[in-house]
């Protein structure tokens, strides 16, 4: 079956290289480069990667039938084939894809802006779906009245909580050093394929490179994090640790990217919430998990009041009704 690329991220090679089948899904399929990198393949439904390249897919295609782990895979002239499958994708017809989040400069002292972030927040709110890090945030105070909330699910909301608002702080206050500090425990923490952590990180990355601009400072500091962030990723895996390393770089899925598209230069508050719901649909904890580090942190220098607040403070002010607010935060 030969298949032709439709798109291709900024990252992803279409040229020649080499690699195995790292992970198999339905409509997706991890490479593993010799550069260690994961190259992933997508069905045409599937959204835009970095990393990745979507592939014009027949109905009811599925990878699962086609592919195995640990098959040699080879790159030539733009054609790419997998040994033992009768499986090849021409890339030389993949269009490429990338949304420059550095280029943004989203600004939420407009008030357009502003408005468009407490849309994004409120489908945050009421989305709710799964067990990562924004669903329990969320349900705060509400999981110790719960009797059936065990020790070890209201410990890792207390340590998501003080660890989330300690980052706020001290990257509003450029603290590389307290940065890392408070983020280190975030990678590779709470359920998923992609840890709920490291789906935070993630978004957050891309909340505070929509938002820094050309203000040196702010790149400075996300140059710092970011190469300490590059060797920390290795006590992850390997998924995790390819969407986080093209987050330092300052590329993220389409739909996180959209979403920060969207909410930075809004038209449509209809197309602003269209962007969240569609975001926070990935996976079962990463969409929601990502679009909560996306939204703090293109907060983390818009609001320099907010390191004054407790932990638990915060977060009740977070998830509070946003359709009461006005306009402007």
């Amino acid at each position: 079956m030969r298949l032709h690329a439709l798109s291709a991220g900024v990252e992803a090679p279409t040229m020649c290289f080499s690699g195995v089948i790292h992970s198999i899904f339905h409509h997706a399929c991890n490479v593993s480069l010799e550069s260690k990198a994961l190259l992933t393949l997508v069905s045409s439904e599937q959204g835009n990667l970095s990393q990745g390249i979507r592939l014009g897919t027949p109905p009811k295609f599925t990878f699962l039938d086609q592919l195995r782990v640990g098959q040699p895979v080879a790159c030539r002239g733009g054609i790419l084939r997998i040994s033992g499958s009768e499986l090849s994708v021409d890339l030389r017809t993949a269009r490429l894809w990338h949304i420059d989040l550095k280029g943004m400069r989203v600004d939420l002292r407009q008030c357009d802006t502003a408005q468009a972030w407490a849309v994004a927040w409120l489908e945050l709110e009421n989305h709710r779906r799964g067990n990562g890090i924004s669903a329990m945030i969320a349900a705060l105070p509400e999981p110790r009245q719960n009797p059936v909330t065990s020790p070890e699910i209201m410990a890792l909301v207390e340590r998501a909580v003080h660890t989330v608002s300690a980052l706020i702080e001290v990257t509003r206050t450029l603290q590389v050093d307290g940065a890392i500090t408070a983020i280190r425990p975030l990678i590779g923490l709470g359920p998923g394929l992609t840890p709920s952590g490291d789906d935070f990180i993630v978004g957050y990355l891309a909340g505070l490179w929509s938002t820094a601009g050309s203000e040196s400072s702010r790149v400075r500091f996300l140059s710092s994090l970011g190469a300490w962030l590059s060797q920390a990723a290795a006590g992850t895996n390997a998924i995790s640790r390819t969407y986080i390393q093209s987050a330092i770089n300052g590329n993220v899925s389409e739909p996180m990217a959209t979403l920060a598209q969207r909410v930075g230069h809004p038209k449509n508050m209809d197309r602003v919430r269209e962007a969240a719901r569609t975001a926070l649909q990935v996976g079962n904890t990463s969409g929601a998990d990502g679009v909560l580090g996306l939204l703090l942190g293109c907060l983390a220098w818009a609001a320099p009041s907010l390191h004054k607040q407790k932990a638990r403070a915060i977060f009740r002010l977070f998830f509070q009704d946003r359709r009461s607010r006005q306009c402007c935060l």
